[in-house]
């Protein structure tokens, strides 16, 4: 949909443009002066304008509006057609930019450029100008389209925002250039690729297999990316053997056709005659500043595909965390640090976490990637950011490779007769440090290893990735869970075979609080001096919601880990208190109490309720249905008369405190008897599991779950059952556990007002039937968001705010009787 689509007047769309782009403190914008739909000054031009007579006023934008969808050159030919009398006039002075927009998209060209229109003797300037369809006004649009076509900058309102107001906020400024192209920088030549991927890519004529193919040879987008980047007048200029695509007259070509023979074809055209691409080169410079050549040349890896760089562990540490986990290696070894200890980041990938350091005799860099070792590299010797010795940045696979002394020797001693044995890769300076227990112990192993999860349902392209000589040593050791993740195998193979060493890792918490890395925690004995929390998706190819931990470990010193409290940031950096994070490894888990239940008598069977895992991550498997015969998978306890407030305590202490990226791992435990003298406490949890995922539907067998009587619902019939309002009768409930009650009912009692008698009409609807008979469903089947019942929104409004009251009341007392840790 567009993004002001449906506005009534044209009027209403340039405000909305104007408060949505230009910030009123910078512009202002005239209404039609001389016929120009929308003209931008400055804020103080209006007294200049109109007071003190003409000539004095500075204009930024000149431009056509128009509601609907339009052709842009449409627009701009009748901006130009209006425009050329108020430019002859001299009342005001031309702005450096004309432009259109509509609905969707705006435009802007460089006013200079259509100059050469207002003194062509061809032109009939008597054409109307918003007679689109006369012969006068199509020759004059083919002018237009031929003079600014080439320099015309278009912009989609949706998908360019960010763009828009970046060129806005550069180019309408006093003695800003005319100019429409934007420079390509070290800074920005990756977010440039992103679009292009988007916008261009599309357009290049290969089939998806041909892709594929290209892949397989090792050519990757980036590469025809860079061949854009590195060109000019349609032909690269910087002919590398670092550029495997190259362009000459605007087409693709594969640069090394020994090399590259057996792909399919090795020039490539674009399927839409270069529309796309000449378009998208129109808002970039190229090529760029000499000074930024050699960097993009060199940083290939950072525009290869997500899959490819998280398969092969390439995840890049956001500065802001990388700098503040300097901060911490300085609090734990003092200011002095980099002088007194060596640092190996032996998952390095360019070297970003080792940027800032200053004592490059004292650093190691490592990588799988032979490509990110030769990044490094290059980086090193032009940026002073990254201070690291060329010999000691290596090619080294840490899973795999031969690491110790012993190992080498192992090695020798079973080689096969005749076999090649394998060769230590770490350099001699390194090697002296790992082989001296000694010289390990002021060894700071400083990695941020990858997080990929193998032999997971979603990642079975990975399932390759966990078979490392590290998980065959130490698979039995690690567990079945523990030895998926790559990262825990980093860990294993640094604490066994780096003994004494310090580790500073950016990590996941599994390691810390998951009941499935308990016996991680039985062999991974070392003292956590320090740690602090950020959001895990604040990281390159992170997406998940959950906590990242800089962790330093002192592997010297032998201590279980049992309980640690870390600093909190927020995603902008700033401090956010503290968490405490514990183990768990002693303490019952919230399933092993609700399990309990299940020896009750089953006779009268209301629903079941769903009940995955123990922690926040899961809270959505948290709900209650018919039957576990719904369920693929089914996990939890079946609900009856005998553990009704049981299951209804356990949903509500689940769900009444929103999952957060911080708590996403805590988990939720075994309580304490106090809850069963509450019956307070018992009767909210009650009223809250009535309408917090309670997913009951009456198709699927009988409804329990009406808490009113057919007279307290003005119902049309009788009730199959009347267990529910039963089982309340009677009971205690606190002011909060009355209104939540109070608002159901008017919700029963509008649908059962709505209804029509008659074999359609469902009396015994649920809480998810009445919603899912307002709101619709979607053709997907998922259930609409909103009703076009007014009432019934509002009612379902005030209804949900109630619950959120009563979720704060409960919440203080999931902590009180130990469901959760404080």
């Amino acid at each position: 949909m567009a993004a002001y689509s449906g506005v009534k007047k044209e009027h209403q769309l340039k405000n909305l443009v104007f408060d949505d782009y230009f910030d009123h403190k910078l512009f202002r914008w005239e209404q039609e002066v001389d016929n120009i739909d929308f003209i931008i000054t400055s804020p103080s031009a209006r007294h200049d304008l109109y007071s003190d007579g003409p000539g004095s006023s500075a204009h930024y934008l000149w431009a056509e509006a128009k509601k609907g969808v339009h052709d842009v050159y449409d627009m701009l030919t009748q901006l130009v057609l209006t425009c050329r009398k108020t430019y002859e006039k001299g009342d005001y002075l031309a702005p450096p930019w004309i432009g259109c927009f509509d609905e969707v998209r705006i435009a802007f060209a460089p006013f200079h450029d259509i100059l050469p229109v207002f003194s062509d003797a061809g032109f009939n300037w008597n054409t109307a100008p918003s007679d689109h369809s006369a012969a006068d006004f199509q020759k004059a649009k083919e002018k237009v389209k031929n003079l600014i076509g080439a320099k015309l900058l278009i912009y989609h309102f949706e998908s360019g925002s960010g763009e828009i107001k970046e060129f806005i906020k550069t180019r309408f400024i006093s003695g800003a250039s005319a100019s429409v192209k934007s420079p390509i920088t070290k800074d920005n030549f990756v977010q440039i690729f992103y679009k292009w991927v988007r916008e261009v890519r599309p357009a290049i004529s290969m089939a998806a297999e041909e892709w594929t193919e290209y892949k397989r040879a090792g050519v990757l987008e980036g590469d025809f990316y860079r061949a854009d980047v590195m060109s000019e007048n349609g032909n690269t200029i910087t002919i590398s053997d670092k550029l495997k695509i190259v362009l000459e007259n605007d087409r693709y070509k594969v640069q090394d056709k020994n090399k590259f023979e057996r792909l399919i074809y090795t020039e490539i055209e674009f399927r839409d005659g270069g529309e796309a691409y000449r378009q998208f080169w129109n808002r970039y410079r190229r090529p760029p500043a000499e000074v930024y050549q050699k960097y993009i040349m060199d940083r290939r890896d950072l525009l290869a595909p997500q899959n490819i760089r998280e398969t092969k562990g390439t995840f890049f540490t956001p500065k802001i965390w990388a700098d503040k986990s300097k901060e911490y290696l300085e609090k734990v070894f003092g200011v002095n640090w980099q002088e007194e200890y060596y640092i190996w980041d032996c998952a390095a990938g360019t070297g970003n976490l080792l940027g800032g350091l200053q004592n490059k005799y004292r650093i190691w860099a490592s990588d799988i990637d032979q490509t990110n070792i030769d990044t490094m590299k290059a980086m090193a010797a032009i940026d002073d950011d990254l201070r690291l010795l060329e010999e000691h940045i290596f090619q080294f696979d840490f899973l795999n490779d031969t690491l110790t002394k012993q190992d080498h020797e192992w090695d020798k001693e079973h080689a096969q007769k005749g076999a090649a044995v394998p060769e230590r890769k770490l350099p001699p300076s390194l090697c002296d440090i790992i082989d001296d227990p000694e010289k390990r112990k002021k060894l700071i192993i400083y990695i941020n290893p990858p997080y990929s999860e193998t032999m997971s349902k979603t990642e079975t392209d990975k399932t390759g990735l966990n078979q490392t000589a590290v998980n065959s040593r130490y698979k039995l050791t690690m567990g079945n869970c523990a030895n998926r993740e790559l990262f825990v195998q980093f860990l294993t193979r640094i604490y066994f075979e780096i003994s004494g060493c310090k580790i500073a890792v950016f990590s996941k918490l599994k390691t810390l609080n998951s009941p499935n890395f308990i016996d991680f925690r039985k062999y991974f004995s070392a003292r956590l001096d320090s740690i602090f929390l950020c959001p895990a998706y604040t990281f390159d190819n992170v997406k998940g919601k959950f906590p990242i931990g800089f962790q330093i470990w002192n592997t010297e010193i032998k201590e279980k880990f049992k309980a640690v409290k870390g600093d909190v940031y927020k995603e902008d950096g700033s401090y956010d208190g503290e968490k405490i994070i514990c183990s768990y490894d002693d303490l019952k888990l919230i399933n092993e109490w609700i399990i309990l239940t299940r020896r009750r008598d089953r006779e009268n069977i209301i629903g079941f309720m769903s009940a995955k895992g123990n922690d926040f991550q899961n809270t959505n498997y948290v709900y209650i249905v018919n039957s576990k015969a719904q369920l693929p998978a089914p996990r939890g306890t079946w609900v009856t008369d005998k553990n009704l407030i049981e299951a209804s305590i356990y949903l509500s202490v689940r769900h009444c405190i929103e999952p957060s990226w911080l708590n996403d791992r805590d988990q939720f435990l075994f309580p304490n008897n106090s809850w069963e003298t509450d019956s307070e406490f018992q009767n909210d949890c009650l009223v809250f599991s009535l309408f917090e995922h309670n997913n009951i539907q009456s198709r699927y067998g009988v409804n329990h779950w009406i808490p009113f009587t057919e007279e307290e619902a003005d119902a049309k019939d009788t009730f199959q059952s009347n267990f529910m309002s039963g089982f309340l009768k009677g009971r205690e409930l606190s002011p909060y556990a009355q209104a939540l009650l109070d608002k159901g009912r008017t919700l029963w009692q509008y649908y059962h007002r709505k209804i029509k008698t008659g074999k359609t009409a469902n009396v015994n609807a649920s809480f998810y039937d009445i919603r899912a008979h307002f709101q619709g469903r979607k053709e997907n089947g998922t259930m609409n968001a909103k009703s076009n019942d007014k009432t019934y929104n509002a009612i379902i409004k005030d209804l949900r705010e109630t619950l959120k009251t009563l979720s704060a009341k409960i919440e203080p007392k999931v902590y009180v009787y130990g469901f959760l840790k404080q």
